[in-house]
């Protein structure tokens, strides 16, 4: 059994320059995926992990997750291609079929599973030298081919899910699963049944699909200042979950959902801002990882020794307040992460 890799999710927030020299750090500290998340209207996706691409030497990197509504998928294999040649073999995808910024850019999120597997075929296809034609309800295209030969024709997709079905999808055909904000026992047991129903539809075995867990993460001194932190981005997966709370065990609070009912569900800052204020204390531990190094250094133990499936454990940081993200990342990597590889938690870790 081999150690828990370690990845890094970065909103891409602040200066490229900054963000370039997280990733840096965060390789110097032992991290061996670097994410860069695919919101709302923030830095360009794949310009940003370009320039970390070129100032990191080893950590893997890529979107963390895109997805084919905003972004066409004979796109994002033209991207991802040009990101490993970049990085001279160093990219990943992570995939997904939700997007924060659909509204602004009048996007209508149908048919996700059928999306998701149409973009994957196309994806795929066209990495290895392929002709493509689909005829899908979103993804279109017509004689696709790419202009030029990729370094390598399989760059590794890892499918980003909380939903049963995409959870399903993704056991059947993902490299790897990143289970998306999911921080609870029985939340995560529900996850990986649904991935290990998906792998057996397709005849592999699920010890073949590694799982990823992806927590929001805030990590201070003052654990109720790092849960605060925490709180906007609970707002956007308790917003986001809401056709799946029953699945996860769990009820959306009421005085929550009435603030976000007035703010139309809108998933703007300002909007999962205000809403986030709402939750109880005891929702933030739903889809986030905040505290003190040693309460998270707790859960993530538990989490990790109960599902042996955790291959990788990444964090999205959200600094407190006073705090950068570096501070977060940089506490993470050297007060909770060690702690937890020498207690003795290991997992298969991805290729």
């Amino acid at each position: 059994m081999r150690p828990v890799s370690l990845g890094v999710g970065l909103p891409l927030e602040g200066p490229v320059e900054e963000l370039v020299e997280t990733a840096r750090e965060a390789e110097a500290l032992g991290c061996s995926f670097l994410w860069a998340n695919d919101d709302r209207l923030q830095k360009d996706l794949f310009g940003v992990l370009a320039a970390i691409a070129l100032g990191t030497e080893r950590v893997r990197l890529g979107p963390g997750v895109t997805n084919p509504y905003s972004r066409h998928p004979a796109l994002i294999a033209a991207a991802i291609a040009t990101l490993d040649e970049l990085s001279e073999g160093r990219a990943v995808l992570g995939l997904g079929a939700g997007g924060t910024n659909h509204r602004a850019l009048g996007v209508e999120r149908i048919a996700p599973v059928a999306t998701l597997r149409d973009a994957i075929r196309v994806i795929r296809a066209l990495l290895r030298g392929e002709t493509v034609t689909v005829e899908g309800a979103v993804v279109v295209s017509r004689d696709a081919v790419l202009d030029f030969e990729p370094c390598r024709s399989e760059v590794p997709i890892y499918v980003g899910a909380r939903g049963p079905r995409m959870l399903e999808l993704a056991g059947e055909v993902a490299d790897a699963v990143i289970v998306g904000n999911l921080a609870t026992v029985d939340s995560w047991r529900y996850a990986r049944d649904r991935v290990r129903a998906g792998a057996a539809r397709a005849g592999r075995d699920p010890r073949d699909v590694p799982l990823i867990a992806w927590f929001y993460c805030s990590i201070a001194d003052d654990s109720s200042a790092a849960k605060d932190a925490i709180r906007p981005m609970v707002a956007t997966s308790l917003v986001t979950s809401r056709p799946i709370l029953a699945d996860l065990g769990l009820v959306m609070p009421e005085r929550f959902a009435q603030t976000m009912s007035a703010l139309d569900w809108s998933l703007s800052s300002a909007a999962v801002r205000e809403a986030g204020a709402m939750l109880p204390a005891e929702c933030l531990e739903w889809f986030g990882l905040a505290g003190t190094p040693e309460e998270c250094l707790s859960r993530l133990t538990q989490l990790v020794e109960e599902f042996s499936e955790i291959s990788q454990v990444a964090i999205v940081p959200a600094p407190p307040v006073g705090c950068r993200a570096i501070d977060v990342v940089r506490r993470f990597l050297t007060e909770v992460a060690p702690a937890h590889a020498i207690a003795g938690s290991s997992s298969q870790v991805e290729s």
